[in-house]
């Protein structure tokens, strides 16, 4: 698939799933062994995850900066905004607006998302103050 293909791919899942908390674009857009190498989410967890990160953070909006593709990889450099206005890992609103930066890379593999690894300064759980157990 051409690198302005794999651009639009990346740019709807930024922009229609996670945005726009569209999780039936996830089945579209992601592959089935999709993988987040990260966090080792597969494609059932994401859907998942992207589920309860529609409630806890109601209004996040992501913002494109920048797409750079090569080959079957796709860069993306973002900033996402949200509030916190619902339980997120057992924590209560506290209403704060976040924000962060980032970049993702993703690969993909006829024209679906295969895996993703992101890194964001401060993380989801920093920018809200959740402290992770050991």
């Amino acid at each position: 698939m051409a690198t302005e293909q794999n651009k639009e791919v990346v740019r709807r899942f930024i922009m229609e799933a996670l945005s726009g908390r569209n999780v039936g674009l996830a089945d579209e857009v992601l592959a089935p062994n999709y993988a987040n190498i990260l966090t080792g989410t597969d494609l059932a967890a994401f859907k998942g995850m992207l589920a309860g990160m529609s409630t806890a953070l109601g209004d996040v909006q992501f913002e494109i900066h920048d797409l750079v593709a090569e080959g079957d990889a796709v860069v993306a450099r973002w900033t996402m905004q949200a509030t916190h206005t619902g339980s997120l890992m057992g924590e209560t609103p506290t209403g704060q607006r976040i924000s962060s930066r980032g970049l993702t890379y993703y690969r993909l593999l006829d024209g679906r998302i295969v895996e993703d690894e992101p890194i964001s300064s401060p993380d989801l759980l920093q920018a809200l103050g959740i402290q992770m157990s050991a």
